[in-house]
């Protein structure tokens, strides 16, 4: 797995995970264009093969939008869903659990 990066921009920027067929990758979006309407440029900050993330864990127990993503090196972070249509994201990710299921 890569490492996360700071982003190059000196703008504030938005995280955007994106999930494709292949890779989770997490990328920076410079708010410099936002006076603009337009989005400012896009950067990515650290990516997996999707095949390394081996589980989705559910913690909305502790708050609502939190999930636990878990790796084949034994490693996992938490992240926070938000925006229109956060709770269908898990639905990409193997391995699905409820924050009442052992860690794999």
């Amino acid at each position: 797995m890569a490492c996360a990066l700071v982003p190059r921009t000196k703008n504030d920027a938005s995280v955007v995970m994106q999930v494709t067929s292949h890779r989770l990758q997490l990328a920076y979006v410079s708010k410099a264009g936002s006076l603009t309407g337009r989005l400012g440029p896009v950067e990515i900050g650290w990516a997996a093969d999707l095949r390394d993330v081996t589980w989705i864990r559910d913690r909305g127990d502790v708050r609502g939008g939190d999930h636990e993503i878990g790796f084949a090196d034994g490693s996992w972070w938490t992240v926070d869903f938000m925006g229109q249509g956060w709770r269908r994201m898990s639905e990409v990710f193997p391995a699905r659990l409820s924050h009442l299921d052992p860690i794999p």
